[in-house]
């Protein structure tokens, strides 16, 4: 026996009992528990089978049999594409004019942008509801001198709401990729005598294809995952989020399993896009450095007026809804009517019942976003400055969470932590939790972008003058992150306190958040104060922003 006898070296344990060790196996058992587990759960019981039915496909041989739950999978297919079919369309353009053209209106143009990608999506529907509903402004005022509207309800109606909520997302990459071109690229195309046209699909459009697809992916997915659009204006047009939200809430108990197949299928669309931009964007990358990035043009009048007109018209029309809401929280309201009577009515009513929902949005918010700061900045310094198998697994994990729909993950947490010996369903803990795993990745690239541009000499010579890792950690490399750090506080707040989907499946009665509120009172037709309510969320959102690009001098891209 005694030829397997080891000692235990100090080495042996710097090296596996570390501060760094032990903070990257409490990163993984972090991320294991909240996410990878429950997206386990949901996948097992998902093939767990049926009383009528056993075998482990039963739950999607039934899916796909039966025209009631196929078609929902075809329902948000089609919203979806089309929605991002007509953002690429409607963002490329856009970012195009905005980034090169000299046209007016550039600062509001960033604001609008920017408020527009942050505002809940499910807010603009119930604006579009005010305006252009059966009872709508508009329609009722357009109808009294006889002309009528097209319907504001169904599958038209949510494209239009997805196409302008999400096109900044595809605005915000073309950008950023315009940003990246080298002015010599162009100039080079128009020495050889091409127009500006035939340089944009021949020499940019070709260097644009990974922002585009990017952006395209992002827009496919939001549209896809969204639960709160659908149901305010979907009426009789079922999308696959609203059909496990259903299925999961059953007023007779739920089907817990039938919901965990729909979330498993939404989940396999949702990284097979990711899987497919990645391969598509690879295929189509190239090296290209901006040493003299492209430069802003004076244009011919005409030239400079139609652009800004595009510009400024179509985000004025996504800056609409918006509008409308605030204008409305102003308004003397009857239900789902508004009349033109300024009032603080909607304000006052609030007071009563504002309390609990707006404390609880605050606490669970600031909650996971200072528990995002701490364990995000962790993990990027273990991705960046300790490369490896494990931090390139870290970061793939981290990145995996992207993917997963926020209704996704509810289920999944609420089927991993329903039963003993760790209930956490309808605690604020769970939705805590929810909301960091979710907004994790905003800390972690915040400090891995900073990590990569700081020398460690600073770092190796506190180690060396006898600093431990911990302590050099804390007194050294968090003040140099400081501005990181901040900028990925702001971005997960701003991202967090409006999140919907998983909250509406986590939530319960004594924990409910400003998001589910506005829900319930756009549900209830109480437009009055879901407009009083909605106007505070939106500059609990866009208040971080202003800090963030106004005082931390950073860019919109940042937001993607």
């Amino acid at each position: 026996m005694t030829g397997l006898a080891y000692t235990v070296t100090p080495n042996w344990l710097s090296r596996h009992l570390g501060f760094w060790p032990v903070v990257t196996a409490l990163a993984f058992v972090a991320l294991v528990a909240l996410l990878v587990l429950p997206v386990i759960n949901i996948v097992g019981l998902s093939l767990s089978g049926k009383d009528d039915q056993p075998g482990v496909l039963a739950n999607y041989i039934t899916f796909f049999a039966e025209r009631f739950y196929y078609q929902t999978l075809i329902n948000s297919l089609i919203v979806s594409s089309a929605a991002t079919i007509l953002a690429v369309l409607l963002g490329v353009p856009a970012a195009y004019f905005a980034t090169l053209y000299n046209i007016w209106g550039r600062g509001f143009v960033r604001a609008a942008v920017v408020l527009t990608f942050v505002s809940p999506p499910f807010i603009g529907s119930y604006s579009w509801v005010i305006l252009f509903g059966r009872s709508g402004l508009v329609t009722a005022t357009l109808a009294e001198i006889g002309i009528p509207l097209p319907s504001i309800y169904g599958a038209p109606g949510i494209v239009l709401v997805f196409t302008l909520q999400f096109f900044p997302f595809v605005f915000l990459m073309v950008s950023s990729g315009l940003k990246s071109i080298d002015q010599s690229i162009e100039d080079a195309a128009r020495n050889l005598g091409s127009s500006e046209l035939s340089v944009f699909f021949t020499v940019l459009l070709p260097l644009l294809v990974p922002s585009i697809s990017a952006g395209a992916l992002l827009v496919f997915v939001a549209a896809f995952t969204d639960i709160g659009t659908p149901i305010i204006i979907g009426e009789r047009f079922r999308v696959l989020p609203v059909l496990i939200y259903g299925e999961f809430v059953n007023e007779f108990g739920g089907r817990p399993v039938l919901a965990s197949t729909l979330a498993v299928l939404l989940l396999a669309v949702t990284t097979g896009a990711l899987l497919v931009q990645r391969w598509y964007a690879g295929r189509h990358a190239h090296g290209t450095a901006a040493i003299r990035p492209l430069m802003q043009r004076e244009q011919p009048p005409l030239k400079r007026l139609l652009a800004s007109a595009y510009v400024l018209l179509l985000v004025g029309m996504a800056l609409l809804p918006i509008i409308n809401i605030v204008i409305s929280s102003f308004l003397k309201a009857n239900g789902p009517l508004l009349l033109f009577e300024p009032t603080l009515d909607n304000y006052i009513r609030l007071l009563r019942t504002v309390a609990v929902p707006l404390t609880n949005t605050l606490l669970y918010t600031t909650a996971a976003t200072v528990l995002c700061a701490v364990v995000g900045t962790a993990v990027g310094y273990i991705i960046v400055r300790r490369p490896g198998r494990l931090g390139g697994l870290l970061d793939g994990v981290v990145m995996f969470s992207y993917a997963v729909p926020g209704i996704v993950l509810g289920v999944g947490l609420i089927v991993t932590y329903n039963e003993p010996p760790l209930i956490l369903t309808g605690t604020a803990a769970i939705l805590i939790l929810a909301f960091f795993i979710r907004r994790l990745p905003f800390s972690v690239r915040s400090a891995v972008s900073m990590l990569q541009q700081l020398s460690r000499d600073t770092e190796d010579a506190s180690i060396n003058l006898g600093a431990g890792p911990g302590r050099t950690f804390l007194r050294i490399t968090v003040p140099l992150l400081a501005m990181a750090i901040l900028s990925g506080v702001l971005l997960t707040w701003s991202n967090t306190i409006r999140e919907l989907s998983a909250t509406l499946v986590l939530q319960s009665g004594s924990t409910i958040t400003l998001s589910v509120e506005i829900f319930t009172e756009v549900v209830n037709a109480n437009f009055g104060t879901a407009s009083a309510l909605g106007t505070i969320l939106i500059l609990l959102t866009f208040l971080p922003l202003v800090v963030l690009f106004r005082f931390l001098g950073k860019q919109e891209d940042a937001l993607v």
